[in-house]
């Protein structure tokens, strides 16, 4: 597995900072325009949830104990339990990204875990916490240790996993706009 190197560590700030740069460029517009692959210009806008409460997160840590969640997303739920990430203003219904609250992605989970795609060992243990529009679903990799950056996995049709950390993910796809930068060459 992908071992933790001193230029991607988890960096919790990291996503704290981006969130309040995202909610302080929309403050005083409510929208921004995104540019997307083929050169189209979009309005819109991100939606954020109220934070995860200690008593959601002590409740998710008791139905599954073996579960130690990565600092940066865990940041990212203390800041936001989910979130909407480019909602189109222009296409009724269109979110870029899903970024799911914590207790929707334990249930979807348990869901996959019935499924026939899910039936080897190493998918039981596989938390859907990224819905991204049109392309499938990023998950992270609860069987791995802590000091493992391969725990952001694309698994379906070619199961990628990112060598990096969900903080430096986020960070990129803002970069990107909504993009799918991990296929630019």
């Amino acid at each position: 597995m992908f071992k933790r190197k001193d230029i991607d560590m988890e960096n919790p700030a990291k996503v704290q900072q981006i969130i309040k740069n995202i909610k302080e460029q929309t403050k005083n517009q409510e929208y921004i325009y995104r540019w997307s692959n083929g050169g189209t210009i979009d309005k819109v806008t991100f939606n954020f949830n109220a934070p995860i409460t200690d008593y959601e997160l002590e409740k998710f840590y008791n139905i599954y104990p073996d579960i130690k969640l990565p600092e940066s997303y865990l940041t990212f739920l203390k800041c936001s339990n989910g979130a909407e990430l480019y909602q189109s203003l222009t296409c009724d219904a269109s979110v870029i990204c899903t970024l799911r609250p914590l207790q929707e992605a334990a249930t979807h989970m348990k869901k996959l875990q019935i499924s026939a795609l899910f039936q080897e060992e190493d998918m039981k243990k596989l938390l859907p916490i990224i819905l991204l529009e049109d392309i499938g679903e990023i998950f992270l990799d609860t069987s791995l240790p802590s000091e493992d950056i391969g725990y952001l996995l694309y698994p379906f049709p070619d199961n990628k996993r990112f060598t990096y950390t969900f903080d430096t993910w986020l960070e990129r796809f803002i970069i990107a706009q909504g993009n799918e930068y991990w296929y630019f060459n």
